[in-house]
Parts: C-alpha cells; structure tokens; sequence
C-alpha cells in the first residue's frame, strides 16, 4: 500500500496550518468586544432577555438590522452561548466563528474526494485558507460570525447542491441553509444567481422554486429594512464608473496584499493589474470549457458557483463603496473574499493542468507555504495593534461604565452629547442601524449598553485584562519600575491631542493585552486608559524569537475627544507576559478642548 496516495494521510498533512491557526487565536485573542459587538450583541441579548417583547417581536429581534446587515445567525448564537454561560463570553462566539473556517476546510477535502481529484490538492489550499490576512475574522467576534459562517454557509449550500444522492433531499437542504446565509451577511441572496452552474442538473421545477425562494428570501430579508446613516446609496454611486470598475478589479486581485504589510500605490497597481489578468483567464477558461458548463455536470460547476458568488460581491462592493478610498478593499475582514477567489482560481489552473508532475505539485505547496507564512509576517504587527486596543477600550470600559466621546454643540463647545442614562435594562431597545460615531444618538446608545453591561454583569474581564485594570489604577510607588533607558519616549502636547514618539521603543508582546499602555488621572483618581500604536515589527528579534510577537517604534496621538476637560497626570506602562511595570509619569497635562 501507497500511503501517500491514501485520501486520509494527505487530510492530516493539511491540519498542520489549521492548528497554528487556532493556536494563534488563543495565544492572541482577547475576550472583549469591539465596535458593532456593543449593538449586535450586547444590545441584542439585553433586549432579548429583559425588554418588554412579545414572542413575535422577539424572534423578529434575532433578525433585527445593525448597519447594513440582518445578522440572524449571529444572535442566534450569540444567544445560545449566554444561555449557556450566564455571560457575554467573545472569546467562545471568535472560536465559533473561526470554527467554520475549519468547516470549509471539511468541505473542500469532500468535494476533492466527491469528484476523485487528486488529494494531495488539499494541503496547498490549507496553507492559503488558513492565512493570517482576515485577522479581524477570529478576533472581532462579529466579523467572525458573519464574514467567516457567510463563506461556509455559501459553500456548504453550493456543496449540498453539487452531491450526487437524491435531488429533492439535496435541494430542501439546500434550501434551508441559503435562508441561514442569507441571515448571516447582507451578500448572502447572491448565492440564488451563483448557485446556477449547479442548478443546471435540476429539472426546470426545481429552478422555479429556487427563483421563488430566492425572491422570497430576499423580501423578507427588506421587509422594514432602513438604509443606514453611514452607507452610501447604490444609485448614488451607479455614475461613478471608473470608480466602480478600478475598485471591482482590485478587489479581486486584493489577494496579492497578502505580500505588502503597509499601505502603498504599489499594492494598489499591483492588485489592479493581478485582477484584470485573473479576470480576462476566468473569461478565456469559461468560454474554451462552455460546453462542458452548460451540457455536462462535472467538478467545475461547484468551483464556477463560488467564483461567481464572489464576484458578485466584489460588484455589489464597488458600487457600494465607489465614493471611498480604494485603499478601503484591504480591510482584513474582506480578506477572506479575495482567499477564497484564490483557492477557486487554483482549482481552476489544476483543472486546466490535471498531469501535474511531481516538481510542479511541490512548487504549488511552496507556493502556497509562503503564501501563509508570508500573511502571517506581514501582519504581526497589526494583530497586535489591534488586540491591545481591544485590551486598552474594555479597561476603560470596565472602569467608567461608558466611553467618552464629545461632540460640538450649536456654540461650538466641547459637549457630551453620549452621556448613558438609562437605569432600567428593559428600556434599552434592540440594535440599532445607524451605529456610527458620527451621530450623538448612536453614541449614546452605545454607552447606554456598555453601562448595563457592566452594573447588571453581562460581561466581565478576564485575568489578565483585570490585572491590568488593578495595576493600572494602583499607586505608583507600588508598581516595578521599567528598566531605565528601555524607554526614551517623547511626548509633544498639541491643540487637540498628546503626541507621542519612541524611534527606539520596543515590547514583547506574548499576549493580545500585552504592549505599552497611557493612564490618564484625574484629580478625582478616576483613570482613562488608551494603548500606544508600534509602527514596525522588530525583524531582526523576531526571526531570532520565536515564542511572541516583538514591535518596536510607538508612534501617534492620543485625541482629547476621548476625554472630559481638566488637568490630570498621566502614567506611562509598558506591560510585558502581563507584568506590569511604571516607564514614568507625566505630571501635568491640561486637556482642553477637541
């Protein structure tokens, strides 16, 4: 026996990535919440649990619209999680999340299996899907519960589809999960025209009904549906063709970002380019093989359907966002769009290629090693970013109840127009569309939930992250002093903010709380936390280490927007393997204005 022509050896050769993978999340990931999680989750389970709803109205809220999206499976899990546990636990809902990454992982390895396609496929499409480029998707858990169960739901359905048992069984399945995808991301619905490849080899009754169900998904999902304050109409944008256009193609060859680890006009070109080529090969390969598409069922329509899908919502996507900058395509959420185009455009290369020799396949592997390892270096540094920032803003939280951010008032003064007021958890309404800083009311939203949370026990720190919170409020004289010279950090004081500089700054960052954290006190000892942002990733420590992420150079502005008015003296800490130790303290710094 061939053990390297066995099904099974191959599928254990490609959990290695996944396991680094989750490795990752819970060696970096913090269990706090962040941005949309405050309405989508919070605010939903309060209301779920503790407002004055009938059961009609309840069921309504699990679908209930926060932004753009009607992200029921999301409160759906969200709830059974609660119930569980008794609290908001975001670390579970990032695992589950990031769990059906695995799930696709499962549905590829099926489909290679299904259609007798050569198993050792299965590891160079590991090393590409498990990438570290769509970080926010296992550490935000509402990008993980959405962005992540969209893409399985998608391919699980296109998989139910494809399968080769009994059709109506397959397609009331089929049926049942798009009505999850579609109550999972607003893109959802697109799979109703990207399912066609597959429909083909259904009796023209079964398209009638998908084409109904499609239409009533769709209503349902508009039914009561309000565009949100912050999005863009799609008419409004339709006139801006060369916009939409040069967004459409780098969208799709976004994938290439993966090599960059800043912003650049470079990756920008570099991605337009990649997607006009991509796209012009998808052309050429559809039209050589439209025989074989139209007539034939084969391994093709299930890789088909989810290139369709996903230009689909690179077209949606452009039209949507054509008046933003372009440079807004390679936010890390939508990273996990541009892999799964990847990964279908591989398939579809092994398809035009299918005698592979042995040195071409291992190039393959090599390629998509690098592609992996590559996604992770270039995105240590904003892991890290990210997850103390989550760390800085639930410390805060925890200690004042509320975030405070202030708004101009009709005179021109410094206002706080999102001061939480509500006593009562049955007062607070579900979640809101118009979640954005731009508005008082969604502020005051927001800090209506954070305090609810906090007084009724909703949620509460972990122990690292409550650690830091004790030291963080400790007196000074009571902490480790850092090592001198460790730190020489400048810091300027200006009109609307404390600027801060350390070109030799450096930190260990073992865990996702870890970095160099400012305190601001007030007379009252009450404590506003905010991280310090690391400009580069220390190359030369971290090829030698291993064992964490090592940063260097801090560099910024703290806003007083985020601060009442008054004079305070502000604590400086570098915290390292979560020991905290005192860098200096600045004594007085007057904060006026915004």
């Amino acid at each position: 026996m061939n053990l390297f022509s066995q099904r099974h050896f191959y599928f254990f050769l490609s959990l290695a990535p996944a396991i680094f993978f989750y490795f990752f999340l819970q060696k970096f990931g913090i269990n706090a919440p962040f941005a949309d999680d405050w309405s989508a989750i919070n605010g939903f389970i309060i209301r779920f649990f503790h407002g004055d709803d009938s059961i009609v109205d309840k069921i309504a809220l699990l679908a209930s619209q926060c932004n753009e999206h009607r992200e029921g499976y999301l409160s759906i899990i969200s709830l059974i999680q609660y119930s569980i546990s008794g609290q908001i636990n975001y670390m579970t809902l990032n695992l589950v999340g990031a769990g059906a990454t695995l799930g696709v992982h499962f549905l590829l390895n099926g489909y290679l299996h299904r259609y007798q396609l050569p198993h050792w496929w299965i590891i160079p499409l590991a090393f590409i899907w498990y990438n570290a480029a769509y970080f926010h998707n296992i550490f935000w858990p509402v990008c993980a519960l959405q962005h992540n169960s969209i893409v399985f739901f998608i391919l699980f359905v296109f998989y139910v589809l494809d399968g080769k048992g009994k059709q109506s069984v397959q397609f009331t399945w089929a049926i049942f999960l798009a009505f999850i995808a579609v109550f999972t991301s607003g893109n959802g619905f697109l799979l109703f025209v990207a399912a066609f490849p597959i429909l083909k080899n259904y009796r023209w009754t079964y398209w009638v009904i998908w084409t109904i169900a499609g239409i009533a998904f769709f209503s349902l999902y508009m039914w009561g549906y309000q565009h949100p304050f912050q999005r863009g109409h799609l008419t409004d944008n339709l006139h801006m063709v060369a916009s939409i256009i040069q967004i459409f193609f780098v969208y799709l060859g976004s994938f290439v970002g993966v090599f960059f680890s800043t912003t650049s006009e470079f990756r920008v070109g570099l991605s337009l380019g990649m997607g006009v080529a991509v796209f012009m090969t998808w052309l050429i390969f559809v039209f050589r093989h439209i025989y074989q598409i139209v007539r034939q069922k084969s391994s093709l329509d299930f890789i088909l359907s989810i290139q369709l899908f996903i230009l689909a919502t690179a077209l949606i996507y452009s039209i949507g966002r054509a008046n933003l900058p372009i440079e807004f395509v390679f936010e890390s959420r939508y990273a996990i769009n541009s892999t799964l185009f990847l990964m279908s455009l591989c398939l579809m290369l092994w398809h035009m290629f299918p005698g592979i020799k042995s040195w071409r396949a291992w190039t393959f592997v090599a390629f998509s090693m690098l592609y992996f390892g590559i996604s992770y270096w270039n995105n240590l540094l904003a892991v890290v970013n990210f997850t103390s920032s989550q760390s800085a803003a639930i410390i805060k939280h925890s200690i004042q109840h509320r975030e405070h951010y202030y708004f101009k008032d009709s005179l021109g003064r410094k206002a706080d127009l999102g001061a939480p007021n509500l006593k009562k958890l049955s007062q607070l309404g579900g979640p809101i569309v118009d979640f954005t800083a731009e508005l008082p009311a969604s502020v005051k939203y927001a800090n209506d939930v954070v305090s609810l949370t906090f007084k009724n026990g909703f949620f509460a720190l972990d122990k690292h992250e409550a650690k830091l919170e004790k030291d963080f409020q400790a007196t000074p004289t009571s902490l480790a002093k850092a090592p001198q010279g460790k730190d020489l950090l400048r810091f300027s004081l200006e009109k609307n903010g404390l600027r801060y500089l350390g070109e030799k700054t450096r930190a260990k960052m073992s865990y996702g709380s870890d970095g160099m954290y400012v305190v601001f006190e007030n007379a009252k000892k009450e404590n506003w936390v905010f991280n310090l942002y690391f400009m580069e990733l220390d190359r030369a420590r971290q090829i030698k280490f291993h064992d964490a992420i090592y940063v260097r150079k801090v560099e910024g502005m703290i806003p007083f927007i985020y601060l009442p008015d008054g004079d305070y003296r502000v604590k400086l800490f570098r915290v390292e393997d979560n020991q905290t130790s005192l860098v200096g303290i600045l004594p007085h710094i007057p904060v006026k204005g915004m």
